[in-house]
């Protein structure tokens, strides 16, 4: 390999992937036949690289002029580097080509980063690996940390996703309104299992999302879900979930972000999945309103739920619970925003009517973080809001780090001593009661609400 590199002057780095493409096949994919190498290359250099190959696969965002070579089929598929620009769909040419190209086939485009994305969904996709491992292997032999990475990754399980060949059960979906805080709950469903999940439920509203559950009529003339799980977003600062009413009710499963530091009965952190029926949410860590946030992916990328992290044409504030804006921006612009443009965001919230936008629409009309902003522009916005104190934070969030309430003496004593605290620090400093409490809340857990008290 060392002796290639040389002899065509390409990066050692990218003709090593040989080697690791091959490792991340199956046994029973014979790389004999079968082989595939992705590498960095120079035009006037492939043509000696015929002599190796039987098919060539270039991945670049314009058509490259490429020496044609006898006995070599040589294809073409428009994919640009910064992977927030590729579609899913582009997955479908790029598969098609691979499976007509005669082996050995060489992918190749400029750096070999786009060549080992595609070898990595592909091999996934046809040759019985998972989104997981497919990951795994471009993390281990990436070999950089780029910032772009992130995109990468999402495009790699978001082309798996759509291209799965097993069956999926059609979803049951529900989008449900709780109006003092302005929350939207949502239930998704298996339509075959009949397992449903609900996503940031509150306290007010738990009853009617029970009701929402058990009046479903499936075509057959069954009636009922089977609800399995509640899921949280983040720790709230504005409602109580709903989530220990639900599980003294249905005996459902608590979940919530491990960082987020509150009670549950299963903690999840990114890349995690959350099964119902055939259908399952994947988890991403989207921290930045609060350190505890994730959002949730549906299984084939059509759907994204983000809490509040990312808002319709704006997002979460940043002023407490450790929130960050530098952080907040790196989980919108390395996460959420390299999902599919189709991809439909779902928010926790909205005070204006509205009940969903995509990806494509937030990444053109955000103000606070699409495209056209730069992140010191969005620090600046984050930091000029001067949003009032949260009304209800000294009630939810210790009800919400017990997952709502579970022992109703704990956290009303709780909030208690916290709404002493608050009236101390303004008698000792002379703010106003809501400067002082969000003073507090800035500090996030430390000094605001502790284990300790929590005990």
């Amino acid at each position: 390999l060392a002796a290639l590199a040389k002899e065509y002057k390409v990066d050692p780095p990218a003709l090593l992937t040989l080697k690791l493409a091959l490792a991340a096949m199956p046994a029973s994919y014979d790389p004999k036949d079968n082989s595939m190498v992705c590498t960095g290359y120079d035009k006037a250099d492939l043509a000696a690289l015929a002599k190796e190959y039987k098919g060539f696969l270039f991945l670049a965002k314009e058509k490259p002029d490429v020496p044609k070579a006898d006995g070599v089929e040589t294809m073409f598929v428009p994919l640009a580097s910064d992977f927030k620009d590729n579609p899913i769909a582009l997955a479908s040419p790029v598969f098609e080509a691979l499976d007509k190209l005669p082996r050995p086939t060489l992918v190749a485009c400029k750096s070999g980063r786009r060549a080992r994305v595609v070898i990595a969904a592909y091999v996934a996709v046809r040759h019985g690996g998972d989104a997981d491992k497919a990951v795994e292997f471009l993390r281990a032999n990436h070999g950089d940390v780029a910032d772009d990475a992130p995109q990468r990754e999402q495009w790699v399980r978001g082309a798996i996703a759509a291209f799965t060949t097993a069956p999926k059960a059609p979803l049951i979906f529900r989008q449900l309104f709780e109006k003092e805080s302005s929350t939207y709950t949502y239930l998704l469903a298996d339509s075959v299992t009949k397992e449903a999940i609900l996503i940031d439920p509150v306290d007010l509203t738990a009853d009617r999302d029970l009701a929402e559950v058990a009046k479903y009529v499936a075509p057959d003339g069954t009636q009922g879900l089977k609800l399995v799980a509640a899921l949280n977003t983040h720790c709230h600062a504005d409602h109580i979930t709903g989530t220990a009413i639900l599980k003294q009710k249905a005996k459902v499963q608590s979940v919530i972000a491990k960082a987020a530091g509150a009670k549950a009965d299963r903690y999840v952190v990114g890349g995690d999945k959350v099964r119902f029926g055939s259908r399952w949410v994947e988890v991403i860590a989207t921290p930045g309103h609060t350190n505890g946030c994730v959002s949730y992916v549906l299984d084939d990328r059509s759907m994204v739920f983000t809490g509040d992290a990312l808002l319709i044409k704006a997002c979460g504030r940043t002023d407490f619970q450790q929130g960050s804006p530098e952080t907040l921006w790196k989980s919108v612009r390395g996460g959420i925003f390299t999902l599919p443009p189709e991809c439909v965001v779902y928010p926790a919230h909205d005070y204006q009517g509205r009940s969903a936008s995509s990806v494509r629409e937030e990444r053109l009309l955000n103000p606070r973080l699409g495209d056209h902003k730069t992140l010191e522009e969005f620090v600046e916005i984050m930091k000029n809001l001067n949003l009032p104190y949260p009304k209800k934070i000294d009630a939810s969030l210790p009800a919400n780090l017990l997952c709502g309430f579970p022992d109703e003496a704990s956290w009303k004593a709780a909030a208690a001593r916290e709404r002493a605290r608050h009236a101390a620090a303004t008698n000792a400093s002379g703010l106003k009661s809501d400067a002082a409490a969000l003073q507090y809340a800035r500090c996030g857990m430390r000094g605001w609400i502790s284990c300790a008290s929590m005990k």
